[in-house]
């Protein structure tokens, strides 16, 4: 890579560092950006000046605030999901049977993302947000299905971080539930990611790769004991399988 392409790499970075930034609050000027980022008010400014122009920013009173093309391209992104196509109609009839809240999460790097969701809107992590793979239910079925080398590539690439005094931070440990998430394709989260919410889960595996997972999910004062584990753990399970089928029905139209 030559000093050319260095500069404009840097760029790009810079650029994405100021559109995260804005995600993360209302509203920013140039000042706050440019000190919160260590960079110059300059640079700031004109990478700004590009996105203002561009559509993707917009400046009110003074301050600079994201634009909907971003939930233009997400949403777009999401149409394209093939998982997504097959999936949304079972997960709203599983919202209206349990009356909790159902997810739908797909592996990205060493994330999951809540593709989508459906149902009450106090759900810590919002929609289009990630979770941690080993510490949560969705993640964990998931994980169960990948081999052993992913498994512990993933391990070393995340060593296993400490969300609350719940997650599983030990190899082995997470090893052995993986191995039992496996043989009964369902998994828990018993405030692994967030304390007093819990959830069940269950992978989308087609062609022997882990695609997606689908989980019911609630605080944990209303999500705990034979609601959790088998009131809702049959329904999670049985709509998985089901949009297993769904979507080999339309990879094989396709073909």
């Amino acid at each position: 890579m030559g000093d050319e392409d260095g500069v404009s790499v840097q760029a790009t970075a810079t650029t994405f560092s100021i559109v995260e930034s804005l995600r993360d609050r209302n509203r920013s000027g140039v000042t706050e950006l440019a000190t919160e980022l260590e960079l110059s008010k300059s640079a700031v400014h004109n990478h700004l000046s590009t996105l203002v122009a561009l559509g993707y920013v917009r400046r009110v009173d003074g301050g600079y605030e994201l634009t909907h093309e971003f939930l233009r391209l997400g949403l777009a992104t999401r149409e394209r999901n093939q998982i997504y196509d097959a999936a949304k109609t079972d997960l709203r009839t599983l919202a209206g049977t349990t009356g909790e809240i159902v997810n739908l999460v797909v592996p990205e790097a060493d994330h999951g993302v809540y593709l989508y969701r459906v149902g009450d809107s106090d759900h810590p992590i919002p929609e289009g947000g990630q979770v941690s793979l080993h510490a949560s239910a969705a993640g964990k079925s998931i994980l169960a299905f990948r081999d052993y080398d992913a498994v512990d590539a993933y391990i070393d690439r995340s060593g296993l971080p400490a969300l609350t005094d719940r997650t599983v931070t030990h190899p082995a440990t997470l090893r052995s539930q993986l191995r039992s998430i496996r043989d009964q394709r369902v998994a828990f989260d018993r405030g692994e990611q967030t304390p007093n919410w819990q959830c069940v889960a269950s992978p989308i595996v087609v062609e022997d790769e882990p695609i997606a997972a689908i989980s019911v999910s609630g605080p944990a004062d209303r999500m705990r004991g034979k609601r959790l584990e088998e009131d809702a753990t049959g329904l999670v399970v049985s709509t998985a399988k089901a949009i297993e089928l769904e979507v080999l029905d339309s990879t094989d139209s396709e073909n």
